[in-house]
C-alpha cells in the first residue's frame, strides 16, 4: 500500500495516531534496522495481523507514519504565498516545523537508506522530494517577481544545499540549529548563490 494511500481500517484516527507515534518511539530508540513489527504490536497494543493487513510492510508502516496527519510535513516558508524571498526566508528562519527530535529521526533514515536502496527510493519519493519541490518553488516564485534569475539547476542544488545543512549543521557544530544559524545561512550562501547582496 502506497504511503499516501490512507488504509481501510475500523481504527479511529486518534487509534491511527497513537500507533503511528509508537512506530515513531521506537525508530527513535531502536532504529528502522531493529524496528520489528512484533514490537510495534506489543506497544500499540494491536496483533501484528492487523499491520501487516492495512500497511503490508514494515516499510509501508513507518512511511505511513512518517508522512500522515500531526507527523506529515509541515510547510518550511509558511502557509501564505509570501511577498519576497526576504519574507519567505525569514518565515523559513523562524520556522517550528523542524524539530530536534525531526533531525534526529533524519539522521536514522539517511542510514538506513545508505545501506537499502528500495528504503532509499521510498525516503526520497515521499519525504525529501516533497521538501526539494517547495524549497525550488520558492525561488520559481522569486524568478517570477523578477526578484532573481530563472536558474532551475541553480535551484534544485540549492535546495539540497539547505536539506543537507537542516540534515548535519547540528552534528556538525555540535549545538542546536534555530533561526539564526538559519538567518545565516540565507545570508551567506544562498543569497550570494542567487546573485543577491548578502
Amino acid at each position: 500500500m502506497s504511503a499516501d494511500t490512507p488504509p481501510r481500517s475500523r481504527m479511529s484516527s486518534e487509534r491511527i495516531a497513537e500507533l503511528f507515534g509508537c512506530v515513531h518511539d521506537l525508530l527513535l530508540e531502536v532504529g528502522y534496522d531493529r524496528l520489528t513489527l512484533d514490537a510495534v504490536a506489543a506497544r500499540a497494543r494491536t496483533s501484528k495481523a492487523t499491520l501487516y493487513r492495512l500497511w503490508g510492510s514494515k516499510s509501508g508502516l513507518v512511511m505511513a507514519a512518517l508522512t500522515t496527519g500531526s507527523a506529515k510535513h509541515q510547510p518550511l516558508f509558511g502557509e501564505a504565498p509570501a511577498r519576497s524571498l526576504d519574507e519567505a526566508f525569514e518565515h523559513f528562519a523562524c520556522s517550528d516545523a523542524i524539530s530536534d527530535r525531526d533531525v534526529r529521526m533524519g539522521f536514522m533514515l539517511l542510514n538506513t537508506a545508505a545501506a537499502d536502496p528500495e528504503f532509499g527510493a521510498t525516503l526520497r519519493a515521499h519525504i525529501i522530494t516533497p521538501v526539494v519541490e517547495e524549497i525550488v518553488a520558492v525561488f520559481e516564485a522569486a524568478a517570477e517577481r523578477g526578484e532573481i534569475e530563472h536558474e532551475p539547476a541553480l535551484f534544485r542544488r540549492l535546495a539540497s544545499l539547505m536539506i543537507t545543512d537542516l540534515a548535519f549543521a547540528s552534528l556538525i557544530s555540535g549545538t542546536s540549529q534555530g533561526a539564526t544559524s538559519r538567518r545565516e545561512l540565507f545570508r551567506t550562501i544562498v543569497r550570494p548563490a542567487l546573485g543577491l547582496a548578502g
